[in-house]
């Protein structure tokens, strides 16, 4: 049997595509007189009268032809058979529908004109078996072909988790692609409604809570979780049932990108699955308004928020995308990533925010109508031994950048900020506190110029956070290090935080500084612990070393004489300051400025601690202790 199926399959395989559909023409002509030629004889219950078989062999011809014609014109002869599925039913259906109610007129005209070929139900009983019979032959290629593929023998036994669209999907996937070589024994569903129903072959044998024992009972090796749009906390419990299995565990992406490609693209199971987030709504149509044939300059383009920055707005059609870094290497490897996304806009500049010749001659020269600010020094531990740098890097450039957009005319300039910016506690959040009111002092220099601050927590993934640092450790043996037991953090995806700085960025209309609700926050050590389970090694040591330089316990979102108000979008707030900005503050920023570049010995801590509204004479946690 295996034998001749393969034999089939190759013989059909190897035709012509030209023999092919003249033998599906072929078919079809017979499909329709044989059709025809049964609803006559049940009309007339086997005894056909002799002058009724007279007419019937032109019409039955006239017939086919008419069928034939219609059902080319409709695009059936274009399809591959073994795809054939409902759309191309419906397709056979409307064909089928029009070649009857012209085969009825042609029969009502030649009998006003002669006689009438064949009776009328004869026309109808013979375009439903037609039909049904045009389906059927176009559904047994497609029985041959899974038949054939069930007959080879695959090497994984898996387990799907959820029997909804991806789940149904993901299985007829698996059943058409036998190079993944992964047979599908069954679903896991917590629907009881579905409890030993049947789907693409396969038989719902229990609820995620029953994993570990279906697992056993069907000797699986994988378990593929297929619910795409579940929340990551019932994520994390079906993935702690896995954790007991020893199984292989792979999750499928959203839907729509899941249906979209010609492969089956299952992935590991990412921290990110698990961190308790909703997935970010996005208003892609005033992203588009926003983006669409505009010139748009992004700073810091080579690193991780200007790379994805710079990912998303190429999707949204800028006239020119204009991707300045100091890092030759980023930008190169990124102007590769947008031209194999089919991006070709894209022009690679590479400078320094803090060189304010050459800021002022790439903004006069390309004239963005819209820049991102994302060039910034953002790692803690070093910054707190180089607080000059980070002034001179994070300070200046922002200034430096912030008014080449003013005086080139643009028309927005959004500024990438951190929640580190909140009461604080070390030197990278100093300057990008200072940062922030250096852009907002900016905005009144170019009131032509709408002006915003986007601050957010930590993101998931970038070069130096904490996940890459655990894996790290993780893959060494051990140990983790975690700085405190209590410590906590929000996190978002890198993707996530991008979406939402364009969001806002569309939403500006004045100086504002916007936040985004990063949920709930994250113990580090919960979030080591989760990454330890991922990587199936629970048992590496943990280890407390304390708070270093500069950190704090727990980050915040805003301070108490800030109020977030609501926006168009329901995880964007804009932020109102009870606090002025001090006078003269772009002079005194200047002079922190000299100072630093001056290198001093010390005093620019102190100095962005004067400049901040109420914390004069601070010390750098604002109570005389690391927090």
């Amino acid at each position: 049997m295996k034998t001749l199926l393969r034999r089939g399959q190759a013989l059909v395989g190897q035709s012509p595509p030209k023999i092919r559909q003249l033998a599906a023409v072929g078919i079809d002509a017979v499909i329709v007189v044989v059709s025809l030629a049964l609803a006559l004889l049940f009309r007339f219950d086997g005894r056909v009268p002799p002058h009724f078989w007279e007419t019937f062999w032109p019409f039955a011809v006239f017939s086919a032809a008419v069928f034939v014609a219609l059902l080319y014109a409709s695009g059936i002869y274009r399809h591959v058979m073994r795809y054939t599925g409902i759309y191309q039913s419906v397709q056979l259906a409307a064909a089928t529908s029009v070649a009857v109610g012209v085969l009825l007129m042609a029969n009502l005209g030649a009998d006003m004109l002669w006689t009438r070929p064949v009776p009328i139900s004869v026309v109808l009983i013979g375009g439903l078996l037609a039909y049904v019979q045009l389906v059927v032959v176009r559904l047994y290629p497609r029985f041959f072909y899974e038949f054939s593929l069930r007959e080879v023998g695959q090497k994984h036994r898996a387990l799907i988790v959820g029997a909804g669209d991806a789940g149904v999907a993901l299985a007829r996937q698996l059943w058409r692609m036998p190079e993944m070589e992964i047979r599908v024994v069954g679903f896991v569903d917590e629907d009881p409604k579905l409890l030993g129903r049947q789907i693409e072959g396969a038989t719902v044998l229990g609820g995620p809570e029953r994993l570990e024992e279906i697992v056993n009972q069907q000797a699986a090796d994988r378990v593929l979780i297929a619910m795409p749009e579940a929340p990551p906390e019932k994520i994390d419990r079906i993935w702690r049932e896995c954790m007991k299995t020893g199984a292989g565990v792979k999750v499928v992406p959203r839907l729509a990108e899941f249906l979209k490609g010609e492969t089956v693209p299952l992935r590991e199971l990412r921290i990110q699955d698990l961190l308790g987030r909703e997935q970010v709504e996005i208003d892609l149509d005033a992203l588009t308004g926003f983006v669409n044939g505009k010139r748009v300059l992004v700073t810091g383009a080579g690193g991780s928020i200007g790379r994805e920055l710079c990912r998303q707005l190429a999707r949204l059609g800028p006239a020119q995308l204009a991707l300045l870094d100091r890092d030759e290497s980023a930008l190169y490897y990124l102007e590769q990533d947008l031209q194999r996304e089919g991006f070709a806009a894209s022009r690679p500049v590479i400078g320094d925010v803090t060189a304010a010749g050459r800021m002022r001659e790439l903004c006069a020269s390309f004239k963005p109508h819209l820049v991102f600010h994302a060039a910034a020094y953002k790692h803690v531990p070093l910054m707190e031994l180089h607080p000059d740098d980070a002034v001179i890097n994070n300070v200046e450039g922002s200034l430096i950048a912030a008014r080449a957009a003013g005086e080139c005319g643009a028309e927005k300039f959004i500024n990438v900020s951190t929640d580190k910016a909140v009461r604080p506690a070390n030197v990278m959040g100093l300057t990008k506190r200072v940062s922030e009111m250096v852009v907002q002092a900016v905005s009144r220099e170019y009131p032509k110029t709408v002006y915003a601050t986007v601050r957010f927590g930590n993101v998931l993934g970038s070069r130096g956070s904490v996940v890459p640092t655990f894996q790290r450790q993780i893959e060494a043996g051990g140990p983790v290090t975690v700085t405190h037991p209590e410590m906590t953090r929000y996190f978002m995806t890198i993707p996530e935080a991008v979406s939402l700085i364009l969001q806002a960025g569309a939403m500006a209309d004045s100086y504002a500084t916007y936040v985004l609700e990063m949920g709930r926050p994250v113990k580090i050590v919960d979030l080591a612990r989760k990454i330890m389970e991922l990587m199936r090694a629970p048992n590496v040591e943990v280890r407390f070393v304390g708070l270093r330089p500069g950190e704090k316990l727990h980050e915040e979102l805003y301070e108490e004489n800030e109020r977030p108000a609501r926006t168009g979008h329901p995880i964007i707030f804009r932020l109102t300051s009870e606090d002025e900005l001090p006078p003269g503050v772009l002079g005194r920023v200047e002079e922190l400025i000299l100072h630093a570049r001056a290198r001093g010995p010390e005093g620019t801590v102190e100095l962005m601690h004067a400049l901040i509204p109420g914390r004069s004479g601070e010390t750098r946690d604002g109570s005389g202790t690391a927090a």
